[in-house]
């Protein structure tokens, strides 16, 4: 699995507390990478996403990883085809900002929470300065994105659910801008408007995501907020 992680796993797994008796709904999961992290320290994990290609890559993924106890389905995340208090941990890592409706997704996640569960989100946030910068090249690469949030915005619909935050944590994470692209199979044309893009960005844009240019590569950094919530 150390292909697969990266400090924001740890930072999920530290809030989450996984035991072995847990049920985990890894919600909005993509191909999953989350819920294998937790998969060795837990009863099961379900993989649950709306995009059937990411669900059927975790299951390669799954396959190759000799990970048994994850099972992946295919949903409306606005819906989920399961019963109330279904799981004692529910996880939502680097997806909160592809939700267009964020507060009926709290609300859904919430809802299959057993009474006394975790929840717990991990999504990258930007401040004032990285705000517009970060989120127009995350558009770019990536037209589903809707939106890296302020940790302030983040917390406000995080209380318009009905939840509130018993732990936070955070990290900054440094990025390779070819493997950002690559993870999202980014078209050449596309890749190369978002490299041109950066070098335009000014100054204070460019100190605030510790863009770092040479020759041959180009690195940033941005912060990760990890929230564990609980009802009010």
């Amino acid at each position: 699995m150390e292909e697969f992680r990266d400090a924001s796993l740890g930072l999920m797994s530290d809030l989450a507390q996984p035991t072995s008796h847990d049920a985990v709904l890894d919600y909005a999961s993509g191909a999953g990478i989350a819920g294998f992290d937790l998969a060795p320290d837990v009863r099961a994990v379900d993989a649950a996403d709306e995009l059937p290609d990411m669900l059927e890559e975790g299951r390669r993924l799954a396959g190759e990883l000799g990970l048994v106890n994850v099972a992946f389905t295919l949903v409306d995340l606005y819906a989920l085809p399961y019963a109330d208090g279904a799981f004692g941990l529910v996880i939502c890592h680097h997806a909160f900002h592809l939700l267009p409706e964020p507060v009926a997704a709290l609300g859904e996640m919430l809802r299959v929470t057993s009474t006394g569960g975790r929840l717990v989100i991990v999504d990258p946030v930007v401040d004032a300065v990285t705000d517009k910068a970060f989120n127009d090249l995350a558009r770019l690469r990536e037209p589903a994105h809707r939106r890296h949030y302020l940790a302030d915005e983040l917390e406000q619909i995080v209380e318009q659910a009905g939840l509130r935050v018993a732990r936070r944590g955070g990290v900054r994470r440094t990025m390779d801008l070819d493997y950002w692209l690559q993870a999202a199979a980014v078209p050449a044309a596309k890749a190369g408007l978002i490299r041109g893009r950066i070098k335009q960005l000014s100054v204070p844009e460019q100190a605030g995501m510790d863009i770092a240019l040479s020759d041959r590569s180009v690195s940033f950094s941005y912060d990760l907020v990890g929230l564990r919530l609980e009802r009010e």
